[in-house]
């Protein structure tokens, strides 16, 4: 059984469709949908996974993909931080992953839990939008499966080795905000007031902290566990270099689940998924553990934080 949990609703025409077109990609990837993946993919598109490799031409990113190990009984992606930007017939999408794999064993779940994060291209043709190049990293997994065997593991070691391997996402050329810094889909207000949130978590996580230069105001504010309170965009941004190092990878999976906007300001509701002991009663809803609030001020045609508030510890789903 195959779920995908997304909580997205664009506006855009072109981000709509753009996103569809990964989750079909998805959906047929973990079911071994050949056909379909065929549809999606241009003929030389290129895939670079961290867990299996480079491929070129849609037959060896098919071979190179498709898991050939059992089955998991239950594949549920929580697919999240989606940004699209679109330049004329180019687009480019960041997105994350977290997957649950269930195998059951009499009567038991056993959960293999991991997380990653995508950055595709994507070009329009004749047929629609097709996917030309498909990245991703694994951040982190726990537990066992059998499906995972051949999985390369997440890189959790700081500093160089001699076996250090390049990630497959350099953020600083290939996130969406550096090779589209100004997407013709802008106009839809509550995508941007998410996007910017979305941006702000790609940031901290990738390290690519230059991303954060433009959506704190001068005068912002931020209160967040454990680091406390801090004022002012620069003393924020040197904060969050400082809490970011010493850690290989961050994966901050984030939705909304409250926009409100008035004129030239927002107020946003993010809540954070984490992993948890699934049950044929809670497998369809996800665990949340962190909450997000924070109010947004329009300047100079971009939406920008001035104020955010983190508070963590207490586990919650929604009904």
């Amino acid at each position: 059984m195959f779920i995908t949990h997304k909580l997205v609703n664009y506006t855009s025409i072109n981000r709509a469709t753009i996103s569809e077109v990964f989750s079909k990609f998805s959906k047929a990837l973990e079911e071994g949908n050949t056909l379909t993946l065929r549809e999606l993919l241009l003929p030389n598109a290129k895939a670079s996974f961290s867990m299996y490799g480079e491929f070129e031409g849609v037959e060896a990113i098919i071979e190179g993909l498709l898991n050939k190990e059992e089955t998991p009984d239950i594949v549920h992606h929580y697919v999240t931080n989606e940004y699209i930007a679109i330049k004329e017939e180019l687009s480019q999408q960041s997105v994350y992953l977290t997957g649950l794999f269930i195998h059951k064993d009499n009567g038991q779940m056993n959960p293999f839990w991991f997380g990653g994060h995508y950055v595709n291209s994507y070009k329009l043709t004749e047929g629609g939008w097709e996917i030309s190049h498909l990245r991703f990293d694994l951040d982190w997994h726990y537990g066992t499966s059998p499906y995972t065997s051949k999985w390369k593991p997440a890189g959790r070691t700081l500093g160089w080795t001699p076996d250090t391997e390049n990630p497959k996402i350099l953020s600083e050329l290939e996130a969406p905000w550096r090779v589209i810094p100004e997407s013709e889909e802008s106009n839809y207000e509550e995508e941007e007031v998410v996007a910017t949130f979305n941006r702000y978590a790609w940031a901290f996580d990738q390290g690519d902290f230059s991303l954060l230069n433009d959506i704190f105001t001068e005068d912002a504010t931020i209160n967040m566990v454990p680091i406390g309170e801090i004022k002012g965009r620069k003393n924020i941004i040197s904060q969050l270099k400082i809490s970011r190092s010493g850690r290989p990878t961050f994966h901050h999976a984030v939705e909304p689940h409250g926009i409100e906007i008035k004129k030239e300001k927002a107020k946003l509701k993010m809540y954070r998924l984490i992993p948890f002991r699934p049950t044929e009663d809670t497998i369809e809803n996800p665990v949340y553990g962190a909450v997000y609030t924070c109010n947004l001020r329009k300047e100079d045609g971009m939406w920008k934080f001035e104020q955010m508030n983190y508070e963590e510890g207490s586990l919650f789903q929604l009904k």
